[in-house]
């Protein structure tokens, strides 16, 4: 039986695409893997054995983290390792260079364009970081066996390199079939709820929303980026006078996520356009095609293909709240038309966008990398 060692430096040990995904598809098809993670904030139910380490509060403990976390790695005598942050590179190349195992560097972002878009950057440093970064994962990728990304705009920095495009899609078993018991007034915001994501456009859009559809109701699920930006959001909500149609809950574990998303009508992706959303695809548009929600989006041209492709919803700009507010009233005001955009997006889900169709592609990049 070979052995999988999986690292992550920043992620929940629980993480939807880490643990519940990757691990657990190695695990069920016969690998022996353990996963090197931060400390949990919640005890979950394991089937994967963790080993784990205080959670880094700063960039510079998450840097200075490298070295220990090597050792760990190490001592768990694996037969291929897969990391899932950027600072785990150096990580990386000290496995392919002392250990002489094959290593996975997984790409969750268009790095170089995330470093561009953090706000908490000062300016003057923000290009200099990212080409000290592109220099960086220019040197690691010639020790490392091999990538994984998720879109074909963030592969394409990979070309040149032994990659693989592995979609974060949702798993089945969180989305069965079967009869939905929808709420036609209830929209949902899924996962972090921060400032570039379009949070204050979504409330002002909502809020002209609710004028004409006093009924509706807004839940987002997740956590705030920040105390002063928590504090920023409820002061609008009690500026537009729309405290009895918003809700928030803060994060759940991740078997319940659906439950919230299945009984909403409608899933909701204001994202702004920074340059990481440009080419990155948010796991949260394929959780609502596969609540069958109807879908309300940014028009940015990758998510308008999934949504033209799979007739499951309507595009949005993020930064225009009167369209905003337009789509949000459409949607309300005719019920069956959301019905049959939400089924329309389950299908796709059913027959395209899940993760049983991407276990397959990481099954065999680790047949391949094993082999070599």
């Amino acid at each position: 039986m070979k052995k999988v060692c999986v690292i992550t430096s920043i992620h929940s040990p629980y993480d939807g695409r880490i643990y519940h995904k990757q691990c657990k598809s190695l695990k069920r098809a016969g690998y022996d893997v353990v996963l090197i993670a931060p400390e949990p904030e919640v005890q979950e139910s394991e089937d994967i054995p963790l080993i784990t380490f205080k959670r880094p509060s700063s960039i510079k403990e998450r840097i200075l983290s490298t070295l220990h976390l090597y050792k760990l790695a190490k001592n768990t005598k694996a037969d291929i390792y897969h990391f899932h942050d950027p600072e785990l590179m150096i990580v990386g190349v000290l496995i392919e260079m002392f250990l002489k195992k094959p290593v996975i560097y997984d790409v969750h972002e268009h790095y170089p364009n995330t470093i561009m878009g953090r706000e908490y950057i000062p300016s003057i440093i923000k290009v200099p970081m990212k080409f000290v970064y592109i220099a960086i994962e220019k040197l690691a990728l010639m020790k490392i066996s091999g990538v994984i990304y998720t879109t074909e705009e963030i592969g394409h920095r990979y070309s040149t390199y032994n990659g693989c495009k592995i979609e974060n899609y949702p798993l089945k078993e969180m989305f069965p079939e079967g009869k939905r018991e929808k709420d036609p007034d209830q929209l949902i915001y899924l996962g972090g709820i921060t400032k570039i994501r379009g949070v204050l456009e979504l409330l002002n859009g909502f809020s002209q929303a609710v004028d004409k559809a006093p009924q509706a109701r807004l839940l987002f699920l997740g956590s705030f980026e920040s105390d002063a930006f928590k504090e920023e959001v409820y002061n609008l909500i009690a500026e537009k006078g729309i405290e009895e149609n918003v809700t928030f809950i803060s994060r759940v574990p991740y078997e319940q996520i659906s439950s919230y998303v299945d009984r909403s009508s409608i899933g909701i992706l204001p994202y702004l356009p920074y340059p990481n959303h440009l080419v990155a695809l948010p796991n949260k548009l394929f959780e609502y095609m596969a609540a069958s929600n109807a879908i309300i989006a940014s028009h940015f041209p990758h998510y308008k293909k999934v949504i033209e492709n799979s007739r499951g919803g309507l595009v949005i700009d993020p930064e225009d709240s009167a369209d905003i507010a337009a789509k949000i009233t459409q949607l309300l005001n005719q019920p069956n038309e959301t019905a049959e955009l939400g089924e329309n997006a389950r299908k796709a889900f059913e027959n395209k966008y899940n993760w049983s169709c991407e276990e397959k592609k990481l099954l065999e990049f680790y047949h391949t990398l094993l082999r070599r």
